[in-house]
C-alpha cells in the first residue's frame, strides 16, 4: 500500500455496509458512556455532602465530554482504527497517501458527521464513498 494507486483503487475502499457496522459499533461505544451517567444520577440522590454532590456532577460532566470526545478522535486511535473500525477491519488513512489519520484529521473528519449526520452519510453512497468529512479531511476509508 506504498501508492496512491492502492488506496483510491474501489476493490480497497471498505463497503457502505461496512462503513454504517462501524458507525454503529462507535455510537454505541459513546451511547455506553452516556448510559454510565444513570447509575451517577441515583447515586447523587445520596450525597449528603456539598463536595460528594459536586464531584458526582464533575463525573458527569467528564463522561459527556468523553463520549463526544471519542466521536470526534475515535479515527486517531493507533492505525485509523476505532473500536467499530477494528471491529469490521476497516482504516482511515490519508488521501491520496496513505498515512496514519492525524488528531486534526480525525477531528476535521468526524465534525461534519456530529452536524450534519444524516446528509453527509450520504455521500458514502456516490463515488469515492467519501463523506463530506472524509473530503474535508482528506482522508478514506479502507479494508485492512
Amino acid at each position: 500500500m506504498s501508492d496512491s494507486a492502492s488506496v483510491a483503487g474501489s476493490d480497497n475502499l471498505a463497503s457502505p455496509v461496512k462503513r454504517l457496522l462501524g458507525y454503529l459499533i462507535d455510537m454505541g461505544v459513546a451511547f455506553g458512556l452516556l448510559l454510565l451517567k444513570t447509575p451517577l444520577g441515583y447515586a447523587s440522590l445520596y450525597a449528603h455532602t456539598a463536595t460528594s454532590l459536586m464531584l458526582f456532577q464533575y463525573a458527569s460532566s467528564a463522561l459527556t465530554l468523553l463520549a463526544i470526545g471519542y466521536l470526534l478522535f475515535c479515527d486517531a486511535l493507533p492505525q485509523g482504527q476505532s473500536l467499530g473500525k477494528r471491529v469490521c477491519r476497516t482504516a482511515v488513512v490519508g488521501y491520496p497517501y496513505p498515512t496514519n489519520c492525524t488528531v486534526v484529521q480525525s477531528f476535521l473528519r468526524n465534525l461534519p458527521k456530529l452536524l450534519l449526520s444524516v446528509l453527509d452519510g450520504m455521500f458514502v453512497l456516490m463515488g469515492l464513498r467519501r463523506r463530506l468529512g472524509d473530503m474535508l479531511a482528506k482522508t478514506v476509508v479502507i479494508n485492512t
